[in-house]
């Protein structure tokens, strides 16, 4: 592949999301009615929205130039768990899929960009790619990668975040990975009251910087969270939340989650996030099958609760479960335990930090 040294190189980070606020089947087929101001009427309508953080690692990492014709290349076949690794089966087709990804998804913002927005041909180069269906928002990162890199490369280095977004069909349902590639932190997505929308940022901050979180994926890669149609059908299956649920997720959010992280108080920080991602888990009991969709990180959850870890909670659909630690020795101590022990040992772990700026780009 042609030298990238003229060319755009966009590094994300990854997203923790701790789930939703609200959540009405078959809502997306429903206008939003404009006309209610009530605290209450807003609760009622808004779907989707919650809370999420990112953090730095693993990620995306694309290059891309101007190029005679659109290109794909994927040299590097390694994660960004380990990028020193050998090649692996494994990454391999990993890196294989998200090719065919970013192909379509160059197709799919040709086929929605303005005709005056038209980016030019393009070679991209995979460098370094998240896991998919591993919780961490891999599908919103390389998505908005992607459409950023071509917005580049047309001159269209302006457009927004719910622009480039829209040009990739990404938001259907939480826009805290659109809106954290944009600008990293702690978010909190008030959700959308239509079908296009793309949900609202209305509180965001910085998490603070020595903190650290462990992230541990059980070691069979069969045990992938939802996504896609599997996503869309599970969530019509459950009723409607009720809306004490969201009124206790929204108080969790924004009176306990967001002051904690002013004060750098992991402790209040940690319980609040623990509490929300086990009350969303209940309510998806009946699609997960518990609160946490892989039993073997239902057991750790449980194991380091016993251990007076505060901040522990599933990411997403799963089976990723994120740890939320005072430091980075803090963390170390506790990835040494965990594959210290028969039950785990086999299990993928890394050490992120917090992401407080959006996805870096270098020209």
């Amino acid at each position: 592949m042609v030298a990238m040294r003229d060319g755009i190189v966009i590094t994300t980070g990854a997203r923790l999301h701790f789930g939703f606020f609200a959540h009405r089947p078959l809502a997306e087929s429903m206008i939003a009615r404009t006309s209610a101001v009530s605290a209450g009427g807003l609760l009622e309508q808004a779907n989707y929205g919650g809370v999420g953080l990112m953090i730095d690692s693993p990620g995306f990492v694309l290059a891309a130039l101007r190029s005679d014709r659109d290109r794909i290349v994927c040299p590097a076949r390694t994660t960004s768990r380990d990028p020193s690794s050998s090649p692996s089966a494994d990454s391999t087709s990993q890196f294989d899929r998200i090719g065919s990804r970013v192909a379509h998804l160059v197709g799919q913002y040709r086929h929605s960009c303005p005709s005056a927005r038209q980016p030019p041909g393009c070679a991209i180069e995979i460098r370094r790619i998240i896991p998919r269906h591993s919780g961490l928002g891999s599908g919103t990162q390389l998505a908005m990668a992607v459409a950023q890199v071509l917005a580049l490369l047309s001159a269209d280095g302006q457009a927004d975040a719910t622009t480039l977004a829209q040009r990739v069909a990404r938001g259907k349902r939480s826009a805290i990975g659109i809106h954290g590639f944009a600008r990293g932190g702690f978010l909190v997505d008030a959700g959308k009251r239509s079908t296009d929308d793309i949900g609202r940022l209305v509180a965001r901050a910085d998490a603070p910087g020595d903190w650290r979180f462990l992230l541990v994926t059980p070691a069979d890669s069969s045990g992938t969270g939802l996504s896609g149609q599997e996503e869309v059908d599970a969530l019509e299956r459950l009723p409607e939340m009720p809306l004490a649920l969201t009124e206790r997720l929204c108080r969790l959010a924004l009176l306990e989650m967001l002051p904690a992280l002013g004060e750098s108080d992991i402790e209040r920080f940690g319980e609040a996030m623990f509490e929300f991602g086990r009350s969303v888990g209940e309510y998806f009991r009946p699609v997960q099958g518990d609160a946490y969709a892989d039993p073997c990180m239902a057991d750790l959850v449980h194991w380091l609760r016993r251990q007076g870890v505060r901040g522990v909670a599933q990411t997403s659909w799963g089976p990723t479960i994120a740890v939320c630690c005072g430091d980075a020795e803090r963390a170390k101590s506790l990835q040494d335990q965990i594959l210290a022990d028969g039950r785990w040992k086999h299990c993928q772990t890394l050490i992120a930090s917090p992401l407080n700026t959006g996805a870096a780009i270098q020209l």
